[in-house]
């Protein structure tokens, strides 16, 4: 699995990447008001989706007049909404304290959207099939909620990012109108927000570090997500995984280009003319994914299935066959999560096996199949990637060898060859770990035998 994409990668490319995020389990939505405006596209009346939009609806219930455009250019959304309370607080004689608390109940009883049945299952199924561990949205409504019953919870601004096991947290970044004090619209709510340990901006630029985040009806306009990808990628730029992680923006256009791009922060684009028509894409692509894993997991069920029944004739196979032993090995550090349990029962029927054969009388040849058994085990993984139960048993079948590994009367002249003629495959980083191991475990025929390799 790649842990990123290439510079330009294809569409297709970028679709298998989200789907093995999604798999892999560290799939998130970054969540806009494009996206609940795709989902209410076919209704009669349009919604008052985006800020500006809001702040209008939200005026005239509090009944201030907002200032004409001309005088709002220039001025962000925050500020507006500190003005809207001024001028409702002069206008009410009442403090701007509960002016802002007035704005906010506005704001909540604007956002109370709920999607059609039609719309409710459409995307209800773009959501499913992304199958994403986490949402974010910038969003007051809980339109995602209403998509994802009994899968999903909401979190405020003040919430801790976390969830009960099989439930999606929904972390809504400027508060959820049902909870309508905690809402975060003026110039004051973001002056709070961006406090030194802000807990929400240090865990969200973390969790966009450690994740693939996908974008969907969401510009990239708001300071507090630029900042968390500022901090993803400059503050904690030290740490690289070894997991998928990147940031995938999907966005409208009138006439989207057919292959991905980068921007400048390395954000990758993906456009379309409608986010319904993107999520049809992506499930059309998983389809075909979840046939090639399904085959994949067949493929590894095979193998299992062998080491599980301890046949003797696969026990001697393993043995004698050195191609049908490597490529079982090669199938081993590809997916060893997925079979490396099953593995070490049958590599112990193996070396029980093959200690068998050596003990009789001038089967020398038998310790050099032995040794060339630990080899391949030992070149099939990088160090750092060894199973630890498996290198632990391969090490004490190894000292055990040593024994016998020799130019000496009694040793075994054919396993000497075969450590000279492989000992170059070893890895320094190998030979390294195999002598603190035989050090520790006091294996000095082992650790002797090392220092030759050193």
């Amino acid at each position: 699995m790649k842990s990123t994409l290439g510079d330009s990668p294809s569409r297709t490319e970028v679709l298998k990447f989200l789907f093995e995020s999604s798999t892999y389990g560290n799939l998130g939505l970054f969540i806009g008001a494009g996206f609940s405006k795709a989902v209410f596209a076919s209704e009669e009346e349009e919604v008052a989706l985006s800020w500006g939009d809001l702040l209008v609806a939200a005026s005239k219930m509090m009944g201030v007049e907002l200032e004409k455009k001309s005088k709002r250019d220039g001025k962000s959304y925050p500020e507006l909404a500190s003005l809207l309370c001024i001028a409702h607080s002069e206008k009410n004689g009442c403090s701007v304290t509960h002016s802002r608390l007035v704005l906010k109940h506005a704001l909540s009883a604007t956002t109370a959207w709920y999607p059609s049945e039609p719309e409710r299952s459409e995307y209800s199924g773009y959501l499913e099939e992304l199958a994403p561990s986490w949402i974010v949205t910038t969003n007051y409504d809980q339109v995602i909620e209403c998509l994802l019953p009994g899968k999903s919870m909401s979190l405020g601004p003040k919430d801790s990012f976390s969830s009960p096991k099989g439930i999606i947290p929904i972390f809504h970044l400027h508060g959820v109108r049902t909870r309508p004090n905690g809402l975060i619209i003026t110039q004051e709510d973001y002056v709070r927000l961006f406090r030194p340990s802000q807990y929400r901006q240090i865990r969200l630029a973390l969790t966009l570090k450690e994740s693939t985040t996908c974008l969907l009806g969401y510009g990239l306009g708001d300071v507090n997500v630029l900042t968390a990808l500022d901090w993803s990628k400059n503050v904690f730029a030290e740490s690289e995984g070894n997991y998928p992680h990147e940031v995938i923006q999907v966005l409208w256009h009138k006439t989207p280009k057919t292959e991905p791009y980068r921007l400048g922060n390395k954000i990758i684009v993906v456009e379309t003319d409608e986010i319904a028509a993107f999520c049809k894409e992506y499930a059309a692509a998983a389809v075909e994914m979840r046939k090639e894993r399904k085959q994949l997991r067949t493929r590894l069920k095979k193998v299992t299935n062998i080491f599980k029944d301890l046949d003797p004739e696969d026990v001697s196979r393993f043995i004698d066959n050195e191609a049908w032993r490597r490529s079982i090995l090669k199938v081993l550090g590809k997916h060893s999560i997925e079979v490396v349990a099953e593995f070490e029962a049958f590599l112990q029927a193996a070396l029980k096996e093959s200690r068998r054969r050596s003990g009789k009388t001038g089967a020398f040849h038998e310790y050099a199949k032995n040794l060339n058994i630990i080899l391949d085990l030992l070149t099939a993984f990088d160090c750092e990637d060894f199973p630890p139960a498996l290198l632990a048993a391969t090490v004490r079948n190894f000292d055990r060898l040593a024994n016998y590994i020799g130019n000496r009367p009694g040793d075994s002249f054919a396993a000497k060859r075969v450590l000279d003629e492989r000992k170059g495959e070893l890895s320094e980083a190998m030979v390294t770990e195999l002598t603190i191991i035989a050090r520790q475990h006091l294996h000095v025929t082992l650790r002797g035998l090392l220092k030759d390799l050193q």
